[in-house]
């Protein structure tokens, strides 16, 4: 197995056929395989660990695979949660 991920938070890995058309996209989120989304325009993915949502938008002539994390309940970012947990 290729462990080129290896210390990555998230990865992508798109599934072709042998004429190059996409099928497929693989998760990795947390380090670990979540699962796998359809190459469909709106496609997503939740993450059962984090709560990061990964999501495909299909557009013209190209494509997007997006991770979107949840807010935090507080409603601030990952740098005001630390400074107040430093406090």
């Amino acid at each position: 197995m290729d462990y080129q991920n290896k210390g990555k938070h998230n990865d992508y890995r798109v599934n072709i056929l042998n004429n190059g058309r996409i099928i497929s996209i693989e998760v990795t989120c947390c380090g670990r395989h979540i699962g796998e989304m359809r190459f469909k325009d709106g496609e997503n993915k939740k993450c059962p660990f984090c709560g990061t949502v990964h999501s495909v938008k299909i557009q013209h002539n190209h494509f997007h695979i997006r991770p979107a994390r949840p807010e935090d309940e507080s409603g601030l970012d990952d740098s005001a949660v630390i400074e107040k947990k430093a406090l």
